[in-house]
């Protein structure tokens, strides 16, 4: 089952969602937004030493209409 995005913000190409494989079946939840990529893979990466192991994240690349 694909993800879909959580209330989209305004100026914000990627939404980061995340959640704990140690449950079977957990549905991903929103952790944060991104502007670009970079800022996506560097969320991305503070999120994963921050919630540490058992934890994984995923993007969603909102429409256009969001992006400005």
């Amino acid at each position: 089952m694909q993800p879909k995005a959580y209330d989209p913000q305004q100026g914000y190409r990627y939404q980061i969602l995340c959640r704990n494989q140690s449950y079977d079946g957990r549905e991903w939840q929103h952790c944060d937004y991104a502007k670009d990529l970079t800022e996506k893979r560097y969320l991305t990466g503070e999120y994963s030493m921050a919630y540490g192991g058992g934890y994984e994240f995923k993007s969603i690349l909102l429409p256009a209409k969001y992006w400005k």
